[in-house]
């Protein structure tokens, strides 16, 4: 008799904690599944180098909204800090100012030109990072996913080159995100250059997520078990 009360307590027990710990697996998991959803995924990412170039043109958009017309200038690129990502940040540029009908250089003619019919553009690479942040799955037991993300804070400077005025001048920044296989991390960096190869972070909330549903699992199991017998 005793043993028989003794077992409908442990089972009472063992019903109300695989209960609770059924429904806060739930709740602890359902945004890290949720969150994938945020972000945009692609079956064919652009390479890293793409992406970034496509994060400096958003900025752009941003930053030149209210550029000034250099009224047939011609506009000398100027670095103010050395950059590994100077020559990726200057090509954009160069690209994007002569879309807008802007007449660029990026050195100084000869003797014969006149100063006087230049303007300068210094521009500055505060923050330029692209890295793997998150890793997490396309569901409970899906895909390997990565999450990519570009920060980006550059600032500019127009001045007159005649007279050193500064006729413009804008900071500003971007950020973007996607999500990518973790398969696919190889073809996406390039190698040759460190900021478009990170290094894959290592996500504390995907290292305890597995276990964490295997044991809801098993608890599930042994509740069904005990109840049925």
């Amino acid at each position: 008799m005793i043993f028989l009360k003794a077992k409908k307590l442990f089972l009472r027990e063992i019903k109300i904690f695989s209960f609770w710990f059924l429904v806060q697996i739930t709740v602890l998991t359902a945004p890290y599944v949720l969150a994938e959803d945020k972000i945009s995924f692609q079956e064919n990412p652009p390479s890293n180098e793409e992406f970034l170039r496509s994060s400096l043109r958003s900025l752009f958009e941003k930053a030149f909204s209210d550029f000034p017309e250099a009224n047939s200038r011609l506009i000398f690129l100027k670095a103010e800090e050395d950059h590994p990502a100077n020559w990726l940040v200057e090509d954009e540029l160069i690209s994007y100012l002569l879309s807008l009908k802007y007449q660029v250089g990026v050195s100084v003619p000869d003797s014969s030109y006149s100063l006087s019919e230049s303007i300068s553009l210094f521009y500055r690479i505060i923050e330029l990072k692209l890295d793997y942040p998150k890793v997490q799955r396309k569901g409970f037991w899906g895909t390997t996913l990565v999450t990519r993300k570009v920060s980006l804070n550059l600032s500019f400077r127009l001045e007159d080159k005649s007279t050193g005025k500064v006729l413009w001048s804008k900071r500003e920044k971007q950020e973007k995100m996607d999500l990518v296989k973790k398969s696919m991390l190889k073809s996406l960096n390039n190698e040759s250059y460190p900021f478009l190869s990170p290094s894959l972070s290592s996500d504390s909330g995907s290292r305890y997520l597995e276990p964490a549903l295997l044991t809801a699992v098993v608890g599930g199991l042994i509740y069904l078990f005990f109840a049925n017998r």
